[in-house]
């Protein structure tokens, strides 16, 4: 099967959306009959800054064991606001665009959004290469834009929802991480059951199945005897972690608690200066860690947070973040009802705390913390969990047979 994938972001950047399309092919790649090609953009996320070693030329290209990453420009900036990321994103749809019509024929189009101008580039691609798309939705735009304050359901999300169903329509399947969103994707966006297939991100078990020293933790950020309640990932708009600081503000009088945000985001600084502000001495901003360190930081960690914005469209996603954390058999904490609240609860794996209340969230810490025998077994619980259902690996494999299926025609 020769197999082209279009995705934004890709490793180096360290998002949740480049560590899924990284793995998934990585381990379709694994497969000698598959000949995988990734459109891609030069990594430059979240900060907006081309990372070391790279050029933003108009197309390049590189090996990755046997994957073929085409990385094609897009424009970079720093500037984080509404028409600088709509530039940003459509940028990159030219340009993928244009990279597709290069490589070789594909016998199917993968095309994974957000953002949601890679699924028009998709779209626009396997019609013009005559072969089958399969689309993948991790989060519902435009919706989710308007859901943080981005936007507002106007002329502009009226022309990108039309073209988003438009996509839809054309494709042969659409993959989703949730349920959630499969439900919200056939009731509002009128997508066929039939071809609607849930494929959650699932836990990584390779990564997180080693043993890491969390003393280099200790000896990088002080934390030894500390209960280091871990906030990982994406640190935006979706994500409030005003709610995690206010928390951390609660415990200040715990001179054992420190809260480690790692990660980047659009909300990052304002945090940084929030923490500031009340002379918060119990945070810490690890920035962003390669994938491979977190392993070390999740073994060093007490409690994994997955905090988000009260919003009805968010209760149908479920944080990437809450993986890692059950992989690594910590427990986790939540703040929003919702298809996240619900894996927890059945994998009894950790609490739930109110949305957008900080006083809840630190109720919950602190209920962890100061019950440990309590707190192993939800972290056991959540790995056994991620073991009997979440297998990364597995997943992939499910993905693969669908492609395969839509390559032939099917």
């Amino acid at each position: 099967m020769r197999l082209l994938i279009i995705s934004q972001f890709f490793p180096p950047e360290t998002n949740a959306a480049a560590h899924r399309i990284g793995f998934l092919a990585e381990k379709l790649s694994e497969n000698k009959d598959n000949d995988v090609t990734v459109i891609c953009e030069p990594p430059n996320y979240p900060k907006g800054v081309l990372f070391d070693g790279y050029k933003n030329s108009l197309f390049s290209a590189e090996k990755k064991g046997n994957i073929t990453i085409i990385r094609s420009w897009v424009r970079i900036t720093a500037r984080r606001d509404f028409i600088n990321r709509i530039v940003t994103y459509f940028s990159f749809f030219f340009s993928g665009l244009l990279a597709g019509t290069r490589v070789p024929k594909p016998d199917v189009v993968f095309a994974s959004a957000p953002p949601l101008p890679v699924l028009f580039s998709g779209f626009i691609i396997s019609k013009l290469r005559g072969v089958s798309l399969v689309s993948e939705v991790r989060d519902i735009w435009p919706d989710s834009v308007v859901a943080v304050g981005m936007m507002k359901k106007g002329v502009l999300f009226k022309i990108l929802e039309s073209c988003e169903k438009t996509v839809y329509r054309g494709s042969s399947a659409v993959i989703v991480n949730a349920d959630g969103i499969r439900r919200r994707l056939i009731k509002d966006k009128g997508v066929s059951p039939e071809k609607t297939v849930v494929i959650r991100n699932g836990a990584d078990l390779d990564l997180f199945s080693g043993a890491p020293n969390p003393n280099i933790i200790d000896e990088q950020y002080g934390t030894k005897n500390k209960f280091v309640v871990l906030f990982s990932g994406l640190i935006g708009l979706a994500q409030s972690p005003e709610v995690v600081i206010r928390a951390a503000e609660l415990l200040r009088g715990e001179e054992d608690v420190v809260f480690m945000l790692v990660g980047e985001g659009v909300l990052k600084k304002q945090s940084e200066e929030t923490a500031k502000q009340f002379g918060l001495k119990n945070v810490i901003f690890a920035g962003e860690r390669p994938r491979s360190d977190m392993p070390m930081f999740c073994a060093r960690a007490g409690v994994g947070l997955a905090t988000y914005k009260k919003s009805d469209l968010f209760r149908d996603v479920i944080p990437s973040k809450i993986y890692d954390y059950m992989g690594a058999g910590i427990p986790v904490i939540i703040n929003l009802e919702g298809e996240g609240s619900r894996l927890v609860k059945e994998a009894e794996c950790g609490l739930v705390a109110e949305e957008e209340n900080p006083e809840s969230l630190a109720e919950k810490i602190m209920e962890i913390k100061n019950n440990s025998a309590r707190a192993r077994d939800m972290g056991a619980r959540g790995r056994k969990y991620a073991e009997k259902h979440l297998n990364k690996a597995k997943l992939a494999a499910k993905l693969e047979k669908i492609l395969e299926s839509k390559a032939r025609g099917a």
